[in-house]
């Protein structure tokens, strides 16, 4: 295959996202991914809070990031026919005083106030369904059905010839002055070849100055009759619906020394505790799911061109928030590799060395 503009290897939330950005820029694109059942975006919960962590703060650049996904979800859903971006109202319960503390000196900023929905609602929750200590907030999140959306988008790529189930190991890989060369296992040509391949880039031999991070996650879904609950629901651990009835999903944890996808005991105790906490109905758990999330240095994307082989370059570390930010970054990539644009610094894969 010739003629390519540009090979993406890997088909996550950075991916796709980039694929979707070329080729509206005109660039003709050809993913190459494994198609695997299991990734860190199949896995992925797809949520989105505007305000969160320990120190209840705005969610980074929240400001930007938001609209921009908002489109770009909204533009996928328009070529593919099914929208899999839904605005989902977002309680965040904060059950320690420290939270508290600092949700009661921010709350009456208007910086916050715009996230909130109005009116907040009294009280939080149905206390007869949870467990509430009664203070928090209720914010305006959102929901990415990430694998349903990975799908359609796949599909629209096979439709466009777009698409090759392949994998691609390092010495596959040649780069000189003129572009790429690419043996998965025919030969592929294109200007550029894009790394987007989640955790396992940690190994890349192309990037071996990034310093990784990364971190093994697990979640469960969970069935119940009696849960009457449309909204995303935290209080130390999400609870999300599924849309579907009695079907949520709970989650998460985090393992920074197992790098496998297999489910552990130790992981559902801890998430059942959670629900238990805040449940008061009861709930039987139907599944339970483990990827590795991509994380580099200070939990943000890197992006940008290899600083020799400059047809090479790089898409990553998008971590917990990558329905959030992949569609701002991807369009940032998108400028570089079609305009010639600067990446931001502050995600440039080569000033990260």
């Amino acid at each position: 295959m010739h003629g390519l503009d540009a090979i993406i290897l890997g088909h996550g939330l950075a991916g796709a996202t980039l694929a979707w950005h070329l080729r509206w820029r005109g660039w003709k694109v050809l993913v190459v991914d494994r198609d695997e059942p299991v990734t860190s975006s199949k896995v992925a919960a797809g949520i989105v809070a505007p305000i969160s962590g320990r120190r209840v703060a705005r969610s980074w650049r929240v400001d930007e990031f938001l609209p921009v996904a908002r489109e770009f979800y909204r533009r996928t859903a328009g070529e593919t026919g099914a929208e899999h971006f839904q605005p989902v109202p977002y309680v965040r319960l904060l059950r320690t005083a420290d939270e508290q503390r600092r949700w009661q000196e921010k709350k009456e900023d208007p910086a916050f106030q715009k996230l909130l929905t109005t009116p907040q609602p009294q009280p939080l929750v149905d206390e007869t369904q949870f467990h509430s200590p009664g203070a928090g907030m209720e914010m305006q999140g959102a929901w990415l059905d990430v694998r349903a959306w990975l799908a359609a988008s796949q599909n629209h790529l096979r439709q466009h010839d777009a698409w090759l189930t392949a994998s691609v190991p390092p010495e596959a890989i040649t780069a000189d002055n003129d572009g790429v060369t690419v043996h998965a296992p025919q030969l592929i040509t294109a200007r550029h070849l894009i790394f987007c391949q989640g955790w396992e880039a940690a190994a890349n031999p192309f990037f071996p100055w990034l310093r990784w991070k990364s971190a093994k996650g697990e979640i469960l879904t969970v069935h119940s009759h009696a849960l009457r609950e449309r909204r995303i629901i935290n209080s130390g651990g999400w609870l999300l619906p599924l849309g579907r009835d009695g079907l949520f999903r709970a989650g998460s944890t985090y393992a920074w020394d197992d790098f496998t996808t297999a489910t552990t005991v130790a992981a559902r105790a801890e998430i059942e505790f959670r629900l238990h906490r805040l449940l008061r109905v009861p709930f039987t758990i139907t599944a339970q799911d483990a990827a590795i999330r991509p994380i580099i240095n200070e939990s943000k994307a890197l992006i940008g061109l290899h600083p020799v082989h400059r047809h090479l370059a790089f898409f990553n570390g998008l971590g917990s928030k990558g329905v959030l930010h992949a569609p701002f970054f991807a369009a940032q990539l998108a400028a570089l590799l079609v305009d010639g644009t600067p990446v931001e610094y502050e995600v440039d894969v080569c000033g990260n060395r």
